[in-house]
């Protein structure tokens, strides 16, 4: 799940776009639900399409869009913008709006939970909060990749690329170790990809202090929301809180 942040290619007419997301949208859903069950094949299309709105939103509100949606079988979606980020901060608000506004899927899990029971609906929520934070890792082609690498790169372009290479290993390690071979691979292509290109990102505005100190804060803040949602699909709000006291010291 990732926000592209190049040009949009020509858009196919609208009769062959509908069919193409149709089957890429089915796609996807046998794919998670032949691994792991319908509950969750609903909750990853459902999260995917909402993951990739917060991006698109965030695209037509900063200067990038119109941005559209494009599913992505057996992986996730993107979202396409009109014209790369004039900014670097743009860009870091762009990758951050699709993680951020994803944990919003989770409501409606959360709600035929209390309305049944069933603990299955707590593992749909889960698995949104575990693709949004997974999509924070600094690793292309993931969000993270375009939220904290600007800020690596405001210190030294050689710390971002460095930093690239070892949580790119380390998410492609972990992909790995669960069986996700398909992810692994993309993962990896888009780390290799990336440094092969000798370009992380399109040419923008760099960060202004100011800008890079936000592009922190607000990074930081996206972890500790998604992280505190996967706990709280977990162990509910009791777990979560205690979770965060003990990691901001309280």
């Amino acid at each position: 799940m990732t926000d592209q942040t190049v040009a949009a290619p020509p858009q196919p007419s609208p009769a062959s776009g509908l069919i193409w997301g149709l089957i890429s949208t089915a796609l996807l859903a046998a794919w998670i639900g032949w691994r792991m069950g319908w509950v969750w094949a609903l909750a990853g299309v459902f999260g995917v399409f909402v993951h990739e709105f917060g991006h698109v939103l965030a695209m037509n509100a900063l200067g990038s869009g119109p941005g559209r949606i494009v599913i992505v079988p057996f992986v996730g979606g993107a979202a396409i913008p009109k014209r790369a980020p004039s900014t670097e901060f743009r860009g870091v608000l762009i990758a951050l709006a699709g993680p951020v506004f994803g944990l919003l899927a989770m409501a409606p899990f959360f709600v035929a939970y209390a309305l049944t029971g069933q603990e299955m609906w707590l593992g749909g929520a889960f698995f949104i909060a575990v693709i949004n934070l997974i999509n924070l890792a600094p690793a292309p082609p993931l969000d993270g990749s375009k939220a904290f690498g600007p800020a690596l790169a405001w210190v030294h372009p050689w710390i971002e690329r460095g930093a690239l290479i070892l949580i790119g290993a380390a998410v492609v390690l972990w992909a790995v170790r669960q069986g996700s071979w398909i992810f692994a691979i993309f993962v990896g292509l888009g780390v290799m990809g990336a440094l092969r290109s000798g370009r992380l990102r399109p040419a923008s505005r760099r960060l202004t202090t100011p800008e890079w100190l936000a592009s922190l804060a607000l990074y930081a803040a996206a972890l500790v929301l998604c992280l505190g949602a996967v706990l709280f699909a977990v162990g509910g709000p009791e777990a979560a809180v205690r979770a965060m006291m003990r990691l901001f010291g309280g």
